[in-house]
C-alpha cells in the first residue's frame, strides 16, 4: 500500500460532528437529482449541495489541515477559493452505497485535485466501508476524521447495512492539469 496516496488524520469531536451537522442541515442550498445518471455506477443515498462561507468557522480545522496535506505531500496547485465554492453532505442510508469511480467535475479550465472527506456520522454504522483502488483494502477512517487523496484515484463506499453513513466532500480544483 501506497501510504502517500492518502492521509487520513483525527479532526474532531463527537459533540463537534453534531453542532456541525445541525449546522450543516442549516444551509442547504439544494439536494442532488437522484434520477440523475451516475454513469454506470451505483449511487444510492441523499447527496446534498451545501455553501462554504457559513460554516467556515467550524470547518476550519478539517480544511487548514487539507491545505496542510496539500502542501507538504501533494503540491498540487489548488484555488481554496472557500466563499466561491460549494461542498457535497452525502447521506447513506441502509443499501446506501457508491460504486467504483474517481472525482472529475470541475470548474471551466480547472480540474479537480484533491478529494478532501469529512466522516460526520454521529451514531455507527455497519457496512458503509471505504475503499481506494491503490491497495483495495477497507481504510478505517471512523467519525470525526479527515481523509485526502487525489481525486483521480478510484474509491468506492460499499452498501450500508445497518445505520447511517455521513460525510462531507470538499473537492481541491486547480487550473487544468498540463
Amino acid at each position: 500500500m501506497d501510504s502517500n496516496a492518502f492521509f487520513i488524520f483525527p479532526c474532531f469531536t463527537n459533540e463537534q460532528i453534531k453542532e456541525i451537522n445541525k449546522n450543516i442541515k442549516k444551509n442547504i442550498l439544494q439536494k442532488e437529482d437522484s434520477s440523475a445518471p451516475a454513469g454506470d455506477r451505483v449511487k444510492i443515498g441523499d447527496f446534498f449541495e451545501v455553501p462554504i462561507t457559513p460554516l467556515m468557522e467550524l470547518l476550519h480545522p478539517w480544511l487548514h489541515q487539507c491545505q496542510r496535506i496539500n502542501r507538504d505531500f501533494f503540491g498540487y496547485d489548488v484555488y481554496w477559493d472557500f466563499h466561491l465554492q460549494t461542498m457535497n453532505y452525502n447521506v447513506y442510508g441502509i443499501n446506501g452505497e457508491y460504486d467504483w469511480h474517481i472525482d472529475l467535475k470541475g470548474g471551466k479550465g480547472a480540474d479537480m485535485k484533491l478529494t478532501c472527506l469529512l466522516n460526520l456520522s454521529e451514531e455507527p454504522y455497519e457496512g458503509g466501508d471505504f475503499y481506494l483502488a491503490v491497495n483495495k483494502e477497507k481504510l478505517e477512517f471512523g467519525s470525526g476524521d479527515g481523509l485526502v487523496f487525489t481525486s483521480l484515484i478510484a474509491h468506492k463506499i460499499t452498501p450500508v447495512t445497518k445505520g447511517e453513513r455521513i460525510s462531507l466532500t470538499y473537492w481541491g480544483d486547480g487550473p487544468a492539469w498540463k
